[in-house]
């Protein structure tokens, strides 16, 4: 008899998911409850469902797999209590996010200042702060992070406290969302710590929605600081003062791309063939897009024309316009979540290749430090 594996069904089954031996039941994320795990030896979901003993007492459940990065939504303890196997995708989503940020550095305009050395700051160095900070690097920037469970960090990047972090002219959001002693990072950032950040600063988060206070993010528009929210101190619910405020507001939609969606299932592939004792054919990894060439103008500068290529695979400027005019119909959790859903994936900057209207000075290493091919 096959295992049954329940997933959420906006989860990507794909060609290596689709060979494995199992029946594959789909159900909305919010409707995963435990009668839809009746029976049910996996259970592959992501940040919507709340996995705990409420979920998976007296279930056949052995194995809980999560295609996101995050697992704040995941009681561990009662999972390993159980003897239940687990795995998340963590960094299936990391170029993707890394992407939208420097998206939303060139669209505030900071892309130049930041190539000529202006102090980024990355909050967390788990895979996307640190894939995002190594492009940083090469890019031209001054790099400090914050992070009190690493020790080892890449060549150029400066490790610092929170509050010399805090007081780069760009600071972006990274770090995983707990409540665990000493260094917790729920809602770190109060309205003590905004105060750290200058007024003529750019915040990104793109990270977790609560490692930011609501008053905080508030306070931090009234002093004039720019801010790009992905994520929101109380998603699926959005503060209308905040977005009315931010420079650009997004639906949690950072890291999906066509690559990381595809990413965020296969990540999970061998965790669950491992616990559940399945054989599996091991075909490469899915990439999608690798044969598309993009066409791309020569502008006025270096800086410009990186800026627009970022913004173009970002797609910040129509995501945020979007996200407003839904949002002004119907602003309800569900209005949020429907988004996700039904969001079209992107490309990523990793593994695009371009073709160039105009060779320019310094072009090419900004590209390949965005993981960009240049095609002749």
């Amino acid at each position: 008899m096959r295992p049954k594996i329940v997933l959420d069904s906006a989860i990507t089954i794909t060609p290596r998911l689709a060979q494995l031996p199992v029946d594959l039941v789909a159900v909305a994320g919010r409707d995963i409850g435990p009668e839809a795990l009746c029976g049910a030896q996996g259970l592959l979901t992501r940040t919507v469902t709340r996995v705990d003993a409420a979920l998976l007492e007296g279930s056949s459940v052995s194995f809980v797999g999560t295609a996101s990065a995050g697992v704040d939504h995941v009681d561990l303890d009662y999972l390993s209590a159980s003897g239940i196997g687990f795995a998340s995708a963590a960094g299936c989503n990391a170029q993707a996010v890394g992407d939208y940020v420097l998206s939303a550095i060139g669209l505030c305009g900071r892309l130049e200042a930041v190539m000529e050395g202006a102090t980024v700051g990355l909050v967390g160095y788990g895979n996307v702060g640190r894939q995002l900070a190594a492009r940083l690097v090469d890019l031209g920037a001054a790099v400090r992070v914050f992070d009190p469970f690493v020790s080892d960090f890449g060549a150029g990047i400066e490790s610092a406290d929170l509050q010399k972090v805090l007081q780069c002219s760009v600071v972006s959001l990274h770090a995983s969302l707990h409540s665990n002693e000493p260094d917790p990072s729920y809602h770190m950032i109060g309205l003590a710590e905004s105060s750290w950040i200058p007024s003529d600063a750019l915040l990104i988060n793109a990270g977790r929605g609560k490692l930011l206070t609501v008053a905080a993010a508030e306070m931090l528009l009234l002093r004039g600081v720019d801010m790009v929210l992905d994520t929101w101190p109380d998603e699926p619910r959005v503060d209308p003062t905040l977005l009315a405020g931010v420079r650009y507001g997004t639906p949690h939609i950072a890291g999906y791309s066509q690559q990381s969606k595809i990413n965020a299932t296969d990540f999970l592939i061998d965790a669950l063939a491992g616990s559940l004792g399945l054989m599996q054919s091991r075909p490469c990894p899915s990439q999608v897009g690798s044969e598309q060439v993009w066409a791309l103008e020569s502008t006025s500068s270096v800086s410009q024309t990186v800026t627009e290529l970022v913004a173009r695979v970002g797609r910040l400027r129509t995501d945020d316009l979007n996200f407003r005019r839904r949002w002004s119909e119907l602003a309800t959790s569900e209005c949020f979540e429907s988004q996700r859903r039904e969001y079209v994936l992107r490309d990523q900057l990793n593994g695009l290749n371009v073709q160039l209207s105009e060779e320019k000075s310094g072009l090419r290493a900004m590209l390949s430090a965005l993981g960009v091919s240049v095609r002749h």
